[in-house]
Order: structure tokens, then sequence, then C-alpha cells
């Protein structure tokens, strides 16, 4: 069974806060079962977003940190309060939405400096943070939430549970639909590239066609749209959407 993907969100402003962030890493790693995600560790910038945004879409849970950035005042001179890292606070906002949309629980541990001042998606959505703990308590919590908290399987298991569903016929489908943009593609169009991509008559793409759409039905990746004034479409599912398309990706280059 692989280990659980675990994204940890941290400061990375100073070095005490990338130090958090790598002691946090290292008790996730060194939990069985479990493997952790700190961006601290991925040095291409130019790749960072695209990292952070893929280790949030595949993590089974996460752990926040919330650490003090500083006084912020109002434009009259008024102070507001202390705030966190604004990175930290999207990605939470991310989590949240990923939540939603997957219509499932995202299991989340956060931690707050006692100066910090919660706000935007930290007030109204999945956190309840505890006020952040000396290093060995912090250590000690996270192994103790990894061990007794109930985890379902990431996104990512669950998408790969299905792809390994599809034949190579259906997943030839699939390639072709993301060739025509993926979303209310008509069959005919489908069948089209199937052909045009893989070389094969056009009796053959009706046939794989055909049995890719039982598949379909059976793995939710693909939506199935009945459009009787202008043919039958496919969409591929929004929730597997990226998954779908890097996985495919990764299939075709295979085949070459």
């Amino acid at each position: 069974m692989p280990n659980k993907f675990i994204f940890i969100s941290c400061g990375q402003l100073t070095e005490a806060e990338k130090s958090l962030g790598v002691l946090l890493k290292d008790v996730v790693d060194g939990t069985l079962g479990f493997q952790a995600y700190f961006a601290e560790t991925v040095h291409d910038l130019a790749a960072l977003a695209h990292h952070v945004l893929e280790g949030i879409q595949q993590c089974a849970g996460a752990i926040v940190i919330l650490q003090d950035r500083g006084v912020v005042t109002h434009s009259d001179g008024v102070e507001w309060g202390h705030r966190s890292s604004v990175w930290v606070n999207q990605e939470v906002a991310i989590l949240a939405y990923r939540q939603f949309f997957e219509t499932r629980r995202l299991p989340l541990l956060a931690f707050v400096d006692p100066a910090v001042k919660l706000e935007g998606a930290m007030t109204s959505l999945i956190v309840n943070p505890q006020p952040l703990p000396a290093s060995a308590q912090l250590a000690s919590a996270v192994g103790t939430w990894l061990t007794e908290t109930e985890f379902a399987d990431s996104s990512n298991e669950v998408f790969l549970s299905k792809w390994k569903q599809l034949t190579e016929p259906a997943r030839m489908v699939v390639a072709a639909l993301i060739d025509v943009g993926g979303k209310n593609a008509k069959q005919s169009s489908v069948r089209q590239a199937v052909t045009k991509r893989f070389g094969v008559d056009k009796d053959a793409a009706s046939e794989q066609l055909r049995g890719a759409k039982l598949q379909f039905i059976a793995t939710d990746l693909v939506k199935l749209i009945q459009n009787t004034h202008s043919g039958d479409e496919l969409s591929v599912n929004p929730t597997w959407e990226f998954q779908l398309s890097k996985q495919c990706g990764k299939w075709l280059k295979t085949e070459k």
C-alpha cells in the first residue's frame, strides 16, 4: 500500500521558518505509512507553483503553520493586527476548495502563533488552529495526529485505481478526447481523433468508442452527455481532469 501524502504549509521567509518545515517533514517521513511534501525541498523556482499545486491536489491531509509576519496597519495608521504568510493562507483556501469540490473530508492540523490574527479562509472554512508550541511539543503533536487520524485514500490513489480499470483501447479514446479539447466533444469528433492519432480504421475506432463508454460509466473518468439533436458528447470529468491529462501524457510516451 502506498504512503499517505501529507502537504506541509509553512512559511519560508526566515531560516527559522524553513527549519520548522523541515522538522515537520522529518516527522512525517519518519512515521510509517506517510510521506511529506514541503516546498523548501523544491529548488527550481520556476516550477515552485506547479509543485505546490500538485502537492495540494494529491495530498491525503495537510499540516498548516501560521507564523507571525509582523504588524499590519490601516490607512489611518491604526494597527489592524499581526498577519501570517499570505501564501499559507492561499494554500488553505485551495485545500478548502478541494475538500468542497471532492465532497469529502480532508484531515488538516493547524497551528498559529498567538500573536497572529486570523483572516480570510482561516476564519470560516476548515481550520481550527491550535496555539503554536515549542518544536519538541509540535513534533509530538504531529506524530500523534498522524497515527490517530483516519485518512482516506488520496485523490491520486483513487484516480490511479480508476485509470487501471481502463483498457488500452479506452485509454486511446481518452487521449483522443483530450486532443479535441476534452469538453463537450462530439463522439464523431472523438472517433476521428482516434483514427488520426492511432492510425486505426473508422470501424475499429467506433468499436473502441463503444467499449470505452462502458468503462467511462464504471469509473466516472469521462462524462457521457446525451444530445439527440446534434449527436452525443463526451467530457472529461472535471474532478479528474488534471490527473487524467497528466497520466494520459505519461501513457502516450510509453506507447511510442
